[in-house]
């Protein structure tokens, strides 16, 4: 079909305008490469971005969570600490009380006796530290917390 003198003809008035048409096919191969690793770029970015944004979300679930067990823990620590202490204080106010009741029947029927042993109890309830047994207390209440929380 062909002749052998058609190969070397070029389908262009001139070679300049082969080689620019060449160049612009190649700018375009270029530009179009370019685009496409730049898409391609920004698609794994916001990939990326969404993996990242899912895990931060699930983060700040637990974050949250444990937030609010911890406030729920505190919560019920403190109920339990001021029932102790109100039960402890209000056990030594009962015990002054008492005492100095029996020191005023002590004054009134005159017994010494009985006088020296209510003010002695009164002085070893005063020397006494309310806060000795916390600690105690507390072991028993985290023994008992732990044992709930398995």
């Amino acid at each position: 079909m062909y002749e052998d003198d058609d190969y070397d003809v070029v389908p262009y008035d001139d070679e300049e305008e082969y080689f620019r048409q060449q160049q612009e096919a190649e700018k375009q191969y270029q530009t179009r490469r370019f685009y496409g690793e730049t898409i391609g770029g920004v698609l794994n970015a916001v990939t990326e971005y969404a993996r990242t944004l899912e895990h931060e979300k699930t983060n700040r679930a637990n974050v949250e969570r444990k937030r609010k067990s911890a406030i729920a823990v505190i919560r019920s620590e403190r109920h339990v600490m001021l029932e102790y202490l109100k039960r402890r204080f209000g056990e030594r106010g009962t015990l002054y009380d008492q005492y100095f009741k029996l020191i005023d029947t002590a004054l009134q029927v005159g017994n010494e006796e009985i006088l020296r042993i209510a003010l002695e109890s009164i002085q070893n309830i005063y020397h006494d530290n309310p806060g000795a047994g916390i600690d105690e207390f507390k072991q028993q209440f985290n023994a008992m917390s732990e044992v709930i929380q398995i």
